[in-house]
């Protein structure tokens, strides 16, 4: 499991107009969380915090989190939000983690080959369920769960059920399909166009927020 690094000041002053100056700083503002410790508002170098969000698997990275002269914290990244026109970076949930506890991340399914109903029967390869949520330590959270499926004919499916990884307890429905291979004569299919709909834009959240925690309006 690889672990990144981070460094981040403290940031002494909340509201809309205190967010919109440290974002034209160069910075975006952020709050560190969890462990029944105090919230702690921060602000993180633009450039260095779009580096790890650029990096495959951040969502389940540990990140040693530097914080001034208060010390480092390992977390994960709970969330981030963007301007959904510009694709500037608005705001970062940081939680804090201990790695003596389990904790529940979402992690990809890749799928290695091209199977054998593809090459030679013509099948199509549905991939229908791209990530796992899984719970374990932390320490052993996994960048992604490979599967094999060059061997794979038409009819052929891989269920959520036929993964056993050691040390981690899969969270979803044993019964979800992940991938399966259609016929070609049902791989064929339209999809109905969408309705376009005008919408005010709102920031795009790419991280998942689980309900118990805490949001700040800025």
């Amino acid at each position: 499991m690889q672990q990144l690094r981070l460094e981040a000041q403290l940031r002494e002053v909340i509201g809309k107009g205190a967010a919109r100056m440290t974002r034209r700083n160069g910075m975006v503002p952020g709050i560190l969380y969890g462990l029944q410790k105090d919230n702690t508002l921060l602000q993180i170098d633009e450039k260095n915090l779009h580096t790890i969000i650029s990096s495959e698997g951040f969502e389940s990275s540990l990140i040693n989190l530097e914080i001034g002269d208060i010390g480092s914290e390992i977390v994960l990244i709970k969330e981030i939000q963007r301007d959904p026109v510009s694709r500037k970076l608005l705001h970062a949930d940081f939680m804090r983690i201990s790695l003596e506890k389990e904790i529940t991340v979402h992690i990809p399914i890749t799928l290695l080959g091209t199977p054998l109903g593809v090459r030679v029967s013509g099948g199509v390869q549905e991939f229908a369920h791209r990530e796992l949520e899984i719970r374990c330590l932390p320490t052993a959270i996994p960048e992604h769960i490979e599967l094999d499926v060059t061997e794979m004919l038409i009819g052929d499916l891989i269920r959520i059920s036929d993964i056993n990884p050691e040390g981690i307890g899969i969270l979803d429905d044993p019964e979800t399909i992940i991938m399966t291979i259609r016929p070609p004569r049902l791989a064929a299919v339209e999809a109905p166009a969408a309705e376009e709909k005008a919408e005010v834009a709102e920031p795009e959240v790419i991280t998942r927020r689980r309900a118990e925690e805490p949001k700040e309006t800025e």
